[in-house]
C-alpha cells in the first residue's frame, strides 16, 4: 500500500457561513486531492500523513464534519483538539 504526504489544505466556507471545511489536500509533490478521494484511498488501505513543522500525524476518516450541526461527509482529521501543526485544520492553505 502507498503512503502519501500532505503539506497543505484547501478550505471553503460552509453552507451556513459559520466555519470553513477542508475540501481537499495538497501533497508534497504538488498534487491536489479531494477529501472524497483521500477518504476512499484510506478505506482502500493507503496511508495519508501530514508532515509539517516537525509534526507527523496519520490522517483518518470520520463520519462527518466535527462542527456541531454540520453533516458534511466524509471528513478527514488528524488531531482535532490540538492548536499545533499536528492538526490537519492548522496546515497552510494550498
Amino acid at each position: 500500500m502507498a503512503t502519501y504526504s500532505v503539506t497543505g489544505v484547501r478550505k471553503v466556507l460552509s453552507n451556513d457561513f459559520s466555519h470553513r471545511h477542508i475540501v481537499g489536500v495538497c501533497t508534497d509533490d504538488g498534487a491536489y486531492v479531494s477529501v472524497a478521494t483521500v477518504a476512499a484511498s484510506i478505506h482502500a488501505g493507503h496511508t495519508w500523513r501530514i508532515k509539517s513543522g516537525g509534526h507527523e500525524e496519520t490522517i483518518r476518516v470520520v463520519d462527518e464534519c466535527p462542527t456541531p450541526l454540520c453533516t458534511t461527509a466524509p471528513y478527514i482529521e488528524t488531531n482535532p483538539r490540538s492548536v499545533g501543526r499536528d492538526n490537519l485544520e492548522n496546515l497552510d492553505l494550498c
